[in-house]
Parts: structure tokens; C-alpha cells; sequence
């Protein structure tokens, strides 16, 4: 008996038409579902046949003489840079803009601090500003100033049972809007979600709310679930009680962590009150050199800066270097953003970014972009040419040298993974170095892959069986987290960890050493039983 073919629900049929358009091609996409019946489940649900926006040659020309740039200016209009350029030749629009106008200016001073008032006399917004302003309902908002929004979406990060305690509280029945609510957790030793105080409350509670995006621990870390189910898009606003919200920000969404008794407000009346923080611009520039990887970046900005260099502001990466990198890459920038005192961080959203999320999720997105003229507190410009393979030394999240710096120091325990750097991307440039060779006997390496579905890719890849055959430790994305895998290290031990720094405050108290590095760096090091520069280990 042939199974009988499953129908695609309203939300996920309107996010087919959106990506293929046609009933032809989401029939292939389907596995070779015939166009007639891809048009009858349509009229079922009451989808109105795909029929492509019209834009005026006024619109287009404006734009393009504005940004002479398809992708720029097809993200005005909600485009791919591909069909803007479609839009533009089908009015015959070939010729570059015969002025220069003030979007279409890139200055580039490698490595130095320029003035923020250069362009302020237009009063343009930055990218946390226009989020800011569409979640209050705003043409714009001013710096400063306090705003009372909705935020697209709150994440619970392992403070179910206390969250819901303080809602309680309110009187309200129901949370505002349970599509716009993830709990997710991380680990069973810490998880509130399994809590034996409150075992049978929370399941209750989130059954009776409809609650429907609930992950524990099996699943792997909270944040990284999050971004691989689609429940975060570009353009959005996402609020988390956890430090390492910032991580929305490498798909363009500005996100910031919020209280215990901030995120039981939002579930019983749906509003926040955020102040507009002013935005930090860091457009980096040049080429990395070998073994050089986001981790090395962002350190090398982290000196330049310091642990306060941001504080309170939120971080605006862009430049030639962003555009190239991965969003694992991007994920690694936005996490350690708070390294530097930033509140959040945000990327540019373009070609990659757009890649990343289709086929994620179902929700509509507008995506921003900042003005060229927008108000920034400060500007940088960072060339990567000269940036060596960089670590974070014991005395500070901001004591940054040169790893041949401390080159041959012994280390007893390596931490490879994380949030900030336990993605497939990562565990493939540890895999490279450690591939044929030996875990040295004097070091215990541990490998924590970010996810269920990083780990599974990861021994699809054969990347599981190189570690194991290497002598490391490979532990399950869920159940267990660095701390505590780390409780029993000595005093006297020293600990090279790919992680942030609230490992090295955590662990520091005990008396041991902590320095932190790119997994590069890190799988090298466990190599030889001491700090070592990756440089000769990569291809």
C-alpha cells in the first residue's frame, strides 16, 4: 500500500511560494509533486496564486542613482541583489549613476579611530535604531531615549521555573503571544526545565500556554538551537536572559539580554522598556592570513578597544572582511561582542545571511540596512593584514597578546567548543590540524560540539572518528557544559578553552590559569602540551 503524501501546512506552503515562486518549482521542491496539485492545496488554504511586486522605473532609478549598487539598494525593497539587477535592466537602467552621491562613499584608513560627526548633520539611523523603531511602531527613534516595544521574540534561557513563578504574579492567565516564546536548555546539571522542585509545574504550565518551542538539554546549547530552527530572522528584535544574546546579531537582528523579572513582564503584557543605545561602527578590512580566524579578529579588536571600549553600546560590524565570513564566523564576532562592554552586536545582512536562513522557520522578515549617514559614537577601522593568531591571557578578558608570545607554556586541559566556537566550522579546523596525530599524553583535550545537529554532522563527516583516533574526548552537546566538566581542575593547572571569558572568571577563583584561543590554536597546542601557534599546522 503506497503511503499517503503529507500536506504541507498554510506556513509552510506560504514559505515555499515566497522562496520558489511558482507552483512548478515548489512542486520539485516537494520531490516532484505535480503543479495542479500544488495549486489545489493552495486554494484549500486560501493562498492566492505568487505575482511578483511592481516597482516603478521612478522607484528603481531613484535607488540605484542613489546606491549604485544592486544589493544595496535591493535591500530598500525588500530584493536580492540579483533581482534588483533584473528590475534594473528591464528598464533599461545599465549605466552606472553619472554622480557620486553620499551612500556610494567607502573610505578606508586601515587601523585608525575616525571622527563619529563626520556625517551626523543628517541624523540617519543606525541598524539598532530602525529595529527599535519598527518593534515601537516608529518612524524613528532618538539616542537615549527610552521606548516601549514588542519584541519578535524572548528566549528563557534556563530560568523556566523562576520566569513563571514572577508571571504568576501579574494575575494574567495566559502569556501574550506563545509563538514568540522559546525556552531552551542547556544542560541537565544546571537545567530549570528538569528541576526537581519544580518537575511536574513547568511541563504543566507550558502545555496549558501552548508553549510550542521547548528544547532541553539533548538538543545542545540554547542559542545555537534557537538560530538552527529559524526561530530568529533578520531585521527582528530578540530579548534572552542569558549573556550571550548578542549571537542573534550575526544574522542582522539586534538582540540583548534582559532580567528574570523583565522577561515575566514581557510574557504577561508583551512590552519591553529598552533605551536606544548608541552603536559603536567597526568595519574591518583587509586579508586574513593563514590560521588566522574570526576568534583571532575579534581579539585583535578587543585590544584595540579594551574591556570597555563598547560599554553600554551596541556593536556594528561591516567592511570587506564581514562580507566574506561564514555566519558560524559571524556567531563567533557577535558572541564576544560583550567582551568589549557591548550590550549587543550586529552584522550586515546580505547574500550569505539570506542563504543561511531560507528553508528556516516561517516568518516573514524585512531585513535593515544603516544609513551612510547614521549617528555612530565611534567609528573604526580595522586591517586584519597584520594580525597574527591571538590568545587572551589570566589577567584580563582584555590582556590580548600574540600566541608566539607565550609560545611552549605547558597547558594540562584543552576545551575546544562552546557557543562561541563549537559549530561544524570550528571541529572541521581542529579536525585539519589534529588529522593523523596524537593528542599528546601530558593534555587532555575535550571536544564540545555546539549542538545535536553539529554532532551528527560532525560523525557524518568522519570529523568524530579523527578526534577520537587523536585521543580526544568527544562529550554529547547535551548533558554536560564546560564548568562542569572543568570542577576538578587543580590549582597550578593550566586550561586552554575556546570559550568566553565567564570560563576563566569561573575557573580563575580556584587558583588555575585560563587562556582562550581559536580552535586553531587550541588543537595545535593539544599537539604539543603547551600553547602553540597554528600557523605551520594549517593548510
Amino acid at each position: 500500500m503506497t503511503k499517503r503524501r503529507a500536506v504541507p501546512t498554510k506556513g509552510e506552503l506560504l514559505q515555499l511560494q515566497k522562496l520558489y515562486k511558482t507552483d512548478e518549482k515548489i512542486g520539485e521542491r516537494l520531490g516532484g509533486v505535480p503543479a495542479y496539485l500544488v495549486a489545489y492545496w493552495r486554494r484549500k488554504k486560501n493562498i492566492p496564486k505568487h505575482s511578483l511586486p511592481k516597482f516603478s522605473e521612478v522607484e528603481v532609478r531613484t535607488l540605484w542613482e542613489r546606491y549604485g549598487d544592486d544589493e544595496k539598494a535591493g535591500l530598500e525593497l525588500g530584493l536580492s541583489k540579483a533581482a534588483f539587477y533584473n528590475w534594473r535592466r528591464r528598464y533599461g537602467i545599465k549605466e552606472k549613476p553619472a554622480f557620486l552621491k553620499l551612500e556610494q562613499l567607502e573610505f578606508n584608513f586601515p587601523g585608525s579611530r575616525l571622527s563619529p560627526y563626520a556625517n551626523n548633520l543628517y541624523g540617519k539611523q543606525s541598524m539598532a535604531q530602525k529595529i527599535l523603531a519598527r518593534a515601537a511602531e516608529r518612524e524613528k527613534v532618538e539616542l537615549g531615549e527610552i521606548v516601549a516595544v514588542e519584541p519578535d521574540l524572548v528566549i528563557a534561557h534556563g530560568h523556566a521555573a523562576e520566569i513563571i513563578k514572577r508571571f504568576r504574579e501579574h494575575n494574567a492567565e495566559y502569556v501574550w503571544n506563545p509563538t514568540r516564546i522559546v525556552l531552551a536548555e542547556d544542560s541537565f546539571i544546571t537545567g530549570s526545565l528538569n528541576s526537581t522542585l519544580d518537575k511536574k509545574g513547568v511541563p504543566e504550565f507550558i502545555k496549558r500556554q501552548r508553549i510550542k518551542a521547548v528544547y532541553d538539554f539533548r538538543e545542545g546549547l540554547g542559542h545555537q538551537v534557537v538560530l538552527e530552527k529559524g526561530h530568529v530572522m533578520p531585521g527582528q528584535l530578540a530579548l534572552a536572559t542569558d549573556s550571550l544574546a548578542g549571537a542573534y546579531g550575526a544574522l542582522g537582528t539586534y538582540a540583548t539580554s534582559t532580567t528574570v523579572e523583565q522577561m515575566a513582564d514581557i510574557w504577561a503584557t508583551g512590552k519591553a522598556h529598552l533605551r536606544v543605545p548608541e552603536t559603536v561602527r567597526i568595519s574591518i578590512s583587509g586579508r586574513k592570513a593563514r590560521a588566522v580566524y574570526a576568534r583571532d579578529i575579534v581579539l585583535a579588536i578587543l585590544k584595540r578597544l579594551t574591556a570597555t571600549g563598547a560599554s553600554g553600546k551596541v556593536i556594528e560590524y561591516g567592511g570587506s572582511v564581514v562580507s566574506q565570513l561564514t555566519i558560524s564566523e559571524r556567531l563567533t564576532l557577535s558572541c564576544l561582542a560583550g567582551e568589549m562592554g557591548a550590550i549587543g552586536a550586529i552584522c550586515p545582512y546580505d547574500s550569505t545571511t539570506r542563504r543561511y536562513v531560507t528553508g528556516r522557520g516561517s516568518v516573514a522578515y524585512k531585513p535593515v540596512i544603516p544609513d551612510k549617514n547614521a549617528e555612530y559614537s565611534d567609528i573604526y577601522q580595522i586591517s586584519i593584514d597584520q594580525i597574527t593568531p591571538q590568545i587572551v591571557c589570566p589577567s584580563g578578558p582584555d590582556a590580548v597578546k600574540a600566541v608566539t608570545e607565550v609560545e611552549d607554556l605547558p597547558v594540562q586541559v584543552i576545551v575546544l567548543g562552546s557557543m562561541v566556537s563549537g559549530r561544524f566550522d570550528d571541529l572541521r579546523v581542529a579536525a585539519d590540524v589534529l588529522k593523523g596525530k596524537h593528542v599528546h599524553s601530558d593534555c587532555r583535550l575535550l571536544i564540545l560540539p555546539a549542538s545535536r545537529s553539529v554532532y551528527l554532522e560532525a560523525l557524518k563527516k568522519g570529523l568524530i572518528r579523527v578526534f577520537v583516533e587523536a585521543g580526544a574526548v568527544v562529550v554529547s552537546s547535551g548533558g554536560a557544559n564546560e564548568l562542569a566538566l572543568l570542577a576538578n581542575l587543580g590549582s597550578g593547572e593550566r586550561c586552554l578553552a575556546t570559550t568566553g571569558s565567564e570560563l576563566m572568571r569561573a575557573i580563575g577563583k580556584s587558583g588555575a590559569e585560563v587562556y582562550l584561543s581559536s580552535p586553531a590554536t587550541a588543537a595545535a597546542s593539544a599537539l604539543n602540551a603547551a600553547i602553540t601557534d597554528p600557523t605551520r599546522f594549517v593548510r
